[in-house]
């Protein structure tokens, strides 16, 4: 005795595959905000600072992989140094004096609109005093805060 014949097994085979599928299926959404804890565990360099410029430029998304139009605006940020709050890793030849370039982003574009990582929170002024939680990049060879909220506005320009 057969259970399913004719469209019935067709229609029970399509569906089969259609929940098959969507467990592969990953969905992004925005990144949560850090707790302090979380915050000085995951940075590998906490840094105090005076936003000497900020430059920005808008490129092809390097986060969003999907298929459309998507574009990141990218943030370097000169930061000169006052204070060490955790150290960076002995492998980093990291000096407190001079320029450090650090790079923050926000997306521009998402065509069609993507639900994920919205960058970061806070992007600071020139003349800005800030705290940055950072970790290395090493596909970018630069520091980037943590994100979403890696970058503390501690006193805004004047």
């Amino acid at each position: 005795m057969k259970l399913f014949t004719g469209p019935i097994k067709g229609s029970l085979t399509i569906l089969l595959c259609g929940v098959f599928f969507m467990g592969e299926i990953q969905l992004l959404a925005a990144i949560a905000p850090l707790s302090q804890k979380q915050l000085d565990e995951q940075s590998e360099l906490i840094v105090t600072g005076r936003v000497v410029a900020v430059e920005s430029k808008v490129q092809k998304s390097k986060i969003e992989r999907a298929v459309g139009i998507h574009r990141d605006r990218i943030y370097g940020i000169k930061l000169e140094l006052i204070s060490f709050h955790k150290k960076p890793p002995l492998e980093q030849d990291f000096e407190l004096k001079g320029l450090h370039a650090i790079e923050a982003w926000r997306p521009v574009t998402r065509i069609p609109p993507l639900p994920g990582p919205q960058g970061h929170e806070s992007i600071p002024k020139k003349g800005d005093l800030v705290k940055m939680y950072l970790k290395w990049n090493k596909n970018g060879a630069h520091w980037e805060p943590l994100l979403p909220n890696g970058i503390e506005i501690t006193k805004k320009a004047e």
